[in-house]
């Protein structure tokens, strides 16, 4: 497993109020995830210390980006990069340099070249992907599906295509966003199926720490509603009037 999906199942698991004496922690915790976007290795520290959960980054080819990564990957270091080509060369060249996930398309990435046991996989989608791909990924074990959306307010049918791919593909989204996202917004977006979200490249320490109050601003989700009552009093209420109209008709004969 890898660091990244440790840290999502983390911040994704919310306790409920503890009973007894213990010590109770006031802090409310975040709704989603925290990735930064980086290009060097002193960018990746510089957000991570910032309170990022993980960095990103943006390569053209693993032999490029792999230095860095090797500069700042450690056993609890969730550093992963973007291609736009992933072969079997370049996952066993990411790995040696400690590398943690990598965010690849379908259509260019090498199935061998996937192997979640040894490092993380999210695959690049959108919503023009059909039903039957997403549901094929689910077996595969994947961190997430990596989304890029345009900046502004989403619409009602934005936010149905991202529940669309979470939900079809049993997968968590890891989507990027811009630094003037509210708090509604990352409701939104984690009402969507959304785990993580992705600052833009160039985010400063200051852009970190305040994405990061707005996430934990961001409040629990709501429980669903119950309908089983409902859909159980349905067909009782039409056997009640059956019967009642059967025993009229028999007092009639």
């Amino acid at each position: 497993m890898s660091q990244l999906q440790k840290i999502l199942a983390r911040i994704q698991r919310r306790e409920g109020p503890s009973i007894g004496f213990g010590r109770v922690s006031r802090e409310q915790p975040r709704a989603m995830a925290l990735l930064a976007t980086v290009r060097t290795s002193a960018e990746a520290r510089a957000a991570l210390d910032a309170g990022a959960d993980a960095v990103l980054f943006a390569a053209g080819s693993a032999t490029l980006v792999a230095p860095e990564i090797q500069s700042v990957a450690g056993p609890r270091v969730a550093a992963g990069v973007s291609l736009p080509v992933l072969s079997v060369a370049d996952a066993e060249r990411l790995r040696e340099a400690g590398c943690d996930f990598v965010v690849s398309p379908l259509e260019t990435t090498d199935s061998a070249a996937v192997d979640t046991e040894k490092m993380g996989h999210l695959v690049a989608a959108s919503e023009s992907m059909e039903d039957n791909t997403l549901r094929a990924l689910a077996p595969l074990g994947l961190d997430g599906l990596f989304v890029q959306r345009a900046h502004g307010p989403m619409k009602l049918s934005e936010q149905l295509g991202l529940v669309r791919l979470s939900s079809f593909s049993n997968t968590g989204l890891v989507v990027t966003v811009d630094l003037a996202a509210s708090t509604a917004d990352l409701r939104v977006l984690r009402d969507s199926g959304v785990v993580a979200i992705v600052a833009p490249e160039g985010a400063s320490a200051a852009d970190l720490a305040s994405l990061n109050e707005r996430l934990r601003a961001v409040p629990p989700p709501r429980r669903a509603r119950s309908d089983s009552s409902q859909v159980t009093l349905v067909p009782s209420l039409v056997a009640g009037r059956g019967g009642d109209d059967d025993e009229e008709e028999e007092e009639e004969e």
